[in-house]
């Protein structure tokens, strides 16, 4: 059990290495603080919601697989999910109307 829990800091700390703490904290739709705590084994909270948005979010090798977008970056995602939240049902374009119904629904960022 160990070993799993450290696999999935240490995509946290590639991903904030290669990335900067900023950019991972929003793609994880978190605080960069969260991010820093956990990178340095700091975070008190209970780290399981955590583990699995990292999971989800990196474990296919950095890609998320939008219904509506094909296979995109999380950076992408998460700009596009926060839009969509914004826009809602107010979407006069329906591509954009589609997106939004798709977000609602969305495994990735409604966990």
């Amino acid at each position: 059990m160990r070993k799993e829990k450290t696999m999935w800091i240490d995509i946290l700390r590639r991903e904030v290495t290669t990335k900067g703490p900023k950019q991972v904290a929003a793609e994880l739709g978190v605080s960069r603080s969260s991010v820093d705590l956990l990178c340095s084994g700091k975070y008190r909270g209970s780290t399981k919601k955590m583990e699995q948005r990292i999971k989800t979010i990196y474990g296919k090798e950095g890609k998320i697989a939008c219904p509506v977008l094909g296979t995109i970056d999380p950076l992408r995602c998460a700009e596009t999910w926060k839009r969509a939240q914004m826009i809602g049902m107010k979407a006069g374009n329906p591509d954009t109307l589609k997106l939004y119904k798709a977000c609602q629904s969305c495994a990735v960022r409604n966990r």
